[in-house]
């Protein structure tokens, strides 16, 4: 059976909960990271047994002979170390979101296409096998044809910071339903109400200090549709509720013949009705999946191991995408699609209207706003 070598370049809280994913895949060995706080390294190190830390990512590409780098830092180093891996035809296993611009992501994409080597994102998600029954449902008819999801963000976080946070996993979740987008339509408020400005326009850290670094964000509460190529609507709300709530977190798929509501951002709470139409009084069905609610122990899985659970099968298809010469099933062209989505809800709040996929000029539509105004 063949090994892969592995590293991971930033070794806090994340780059803990890769490591500790790989080191339970019998086909994958761990054996170098990278980070430049001493501190964390040496706590990281001692934690995992790995021996080779470096302070130089580049160096560590070069020296270890790896298969697959893992990049769980925060979003404004995603595209260097991508494209430094890339060029040296090692797999990529990057934290989302993708990267901070469009420009980045095309070129981290486009790296990884030219040197032929596989490229995925963090979108954990992906890897619920309730994505896969929901998805044969569909296939089988169950609720009839899809004309409508419904999204919710979880709140605790005001919409600009979500969109780069959580957001960004609700956005690859409908598309994992929904496929390709035609256009985005997005309103954007503050708290008090008034729609949000150019003077709104913020640093992920200046909203809230312990929110990672996202770069540029706006808006407090949010409402956007999406339009896809299919023909299916998506609306998704960004309320900005004072406290989170995992359990509201998630995606209703209306159909003509019945819907199901898909809940919470790793575990999956899943329910469906059947019927063309629903009044609340109406009760829903629950739908459990033992081969991912139960361990092999027999026990429920509690957070912890449901989140461990999904780490796990997104490495391992990964692994089997190289083996097998196919594009991971949270592909980087999946990452970079998500966030223009991402960038399209600013950009047509500031058109107050609708704005077509793909989206041009690809820089920052914020930055782009902030020079205009400026000029």
């Amino acid at each position: 059976m063949r090994k892969y070598r592995i590293a991971i370049i930033g070794l806090g809280g994340m780059g803990g909960h890769h490591a500790a994913a790989a080191k339970l895949e019998t086909n994958c060995k761990l054996v170098a990271g990278a980070e430049i706080n001493p501190t964390r390294a040496q706590a990281w190190s001692q934690r995992f047994g790995v021996k080779a830390v470096y302070d130089d990512y580049e160096k560590m590409l070069d020296e270890q002979n790896l298969d697959i780098v893992i990049i769980p830092t925060q979003a404004p180093m995603h595209h260097p170390p991508t494209i430094a891996a890339a060029k040296r035809g090692i797999h990529v296993f990057c934290e989302k979101p993708i990267a901070l611009n469009l420009i980045q992501a095309d070129e981290m994409v486009e790296a990884c296409n030219r040197n032929r080597v596989k490229f995925a994102i963090n979108h954990i998600k992906r890897a619920s096998l309730y994505n896969q029954h929901v998805l044969s449902l569909i296939d089988k008819g169950e609720i009839g044809d899809v004309v409508l999801m419904k999204a919710t963000d979880k709140g605790g976080r005001k919409a600009g910071n979500s969109l780069m946070e959580m957001g960004t996993h609700l956005y690859d979740w409908i598309r994992l339903f929904g496929g390709d987008v035609e256009w985005t339509h997005a309103h954007l408020v503050q708290l008090d109400g008034r729609e949000a400005t150019v003077e709104d326009i913020k640093r992920t850290q200046e909203v809230h200090p312990h929110d990672r670094d996202s770069g540029l964000v706006l808006g407090e509460r949010g409402n956007v549709s999406f339009r896809f190529k299919n023909g299916i609507h998506a609306d998704v709300q960004f309320l900005a509720q004072p406290q989170t709530n995992d359990n509201a977190y998630g995606i209703d798929i209306i159909g003509t013949e019945g819907r199901i509501a898909i809940r919470e951002s790793v575990g999956t709470t899943m329910f469906i009705h059947r019927g063309q139409h629903q009044t609340p009084a109406q009760p829903w069905e629950p739908v459990h999946l033992p081969d991912e609610d139960i361990d092999e122990k027999g026990n429920q899985r509690d957070g912890g191991s449901r989140r461990m659970f999904l780490q796990r099968l997104m490495l391992r298809d990964l692994t089997q995408a190289i083996t097998e010469d196919r594009d991971p099933f949270a592909s980087g062209k999946d990452g970079r699609d998500c966030l223009e989505m991402i960038h399209a809800t600013w950009e047509s709040h500031r058109q107050k209207g609708r704005v077509y996929m793909p989206l041009a000029p690809r820089e920052h539509p914020l930055e782009r706003w902030k020079k205009d105004h400026q000029n």
